[in-house]
C-alpha cells in the first residue's frame, strides 16, 4: 500500500487492479486478504500475524469455529451412543400445561413459587377484601346513595338538565338550568 501513497489516480489505478486481482500482493508482505470477508487490508500488528481486517470479522470467524466445534461434538456423541441431556432446572418441576397445574417437588415450589404467588396472612387478606369492598376499583370511596321511593313521603325527585334551545338567548347569554320534577311538569 505504501507504493500507492503519493501517486496520482491514474498512476495508482494499474497497481490497484493488480492488488484486487491478487497478482501483486507479494509486493508488500503486510497487505493481506481477510479470512472472513475477503477484503484486502494492511496488517499493522507487530509480528504480522493478524488474519482478519476488523473485530467484526474476528467475531464472525470465532462464531463459525464454535458452530463447527458443536457439530463435531454432536457427531462424536452420536457415534458413541451418548446423548447430552438438558440440564434440569427448578422450573421443570412445575406442570403448568394441565387443567390443574401442580408442583412435582416441594423444594422447587418453595424456592420459585413465592415469586409468582406471594402468600399473605389471613388478617392481611381480610383487610384487602374490606378495602376493595369499601373503596371499589380505583381506590375511591363508593358514595352510599339511598333513594327512598316511598310514596308516603312527599318528596319530589328532581332531574337537572340543559336543553340546547333553552341554554342560549338572543344575546348569547347562558340561561339558568331548568329543573323538571319526575312527578309532573312543574317548573321552578
Amino acid at each position: 500500500m505504501k507504493q500507492i501513497v503519493g501517486l496520482t489516480k491514474e498512476e495508482a489505478a494499474p497497481l490497484m487492479v493488480g492488488i484486487l486481482s491478487g497478482e501483486s500482493i507479494e509486493l508488500h508482505k503486510r497487505v493481506k486478504r481477510c479470512d472472513f470477508c475477503g477484503y484486502f487490508w494492511h496488517d499493522d500488528s507487530l509480528r504480522n500475524t493478524k488474519k482478519t481486517c476488523s473485530d467484526v470479522c474476528k467475531t464472525g470467524i470465532k462464531t463459525l469455529q464454535r458452530r463447527d466445534q458443536r457439530e463435531k461434538e454432536a457427531l462424536r456423541e452420536e457415534a458413541n451412543g451418548l446423548k447430552r441431556e438438558k440440564k434440569k432446572t427448578l422450573k421443570d418441576d412445575y406442570v403448568w400445561w394441565l387443567e390443574y397445574p401442580y408442583w412435582v417437588n416441594e423444594y422447587s415450589m418453595i424456592k420459585l413459587g413465592w415469586k409468582f404467588e406471594k402468600p399473605f396472612k389471613t388478617s392481611t387478606i381480610d383487610y384487602i377484601n374490606f378495602k376493595n369492598a369499601t373503596l371499589g376499583s380505583g381506590n375511591r370511596r363508593i358514595p352510599k346513595r339511598i333513594v327512598s321511593y316511598d310514596s308516603k313521603k312527599n318528596e319530589n325527585h328532581k332531574i337537572n338538565m340543559r336543553l340546547p334551545h333553552d341554554n342560549v338567548n338572543e344575546n348569547k347569554m347562558i340561561k339558568p338550568v331548568t329543573t323538571y320534577f319526575l312527578s309532573g311538569d312543574k317548573k321552578v
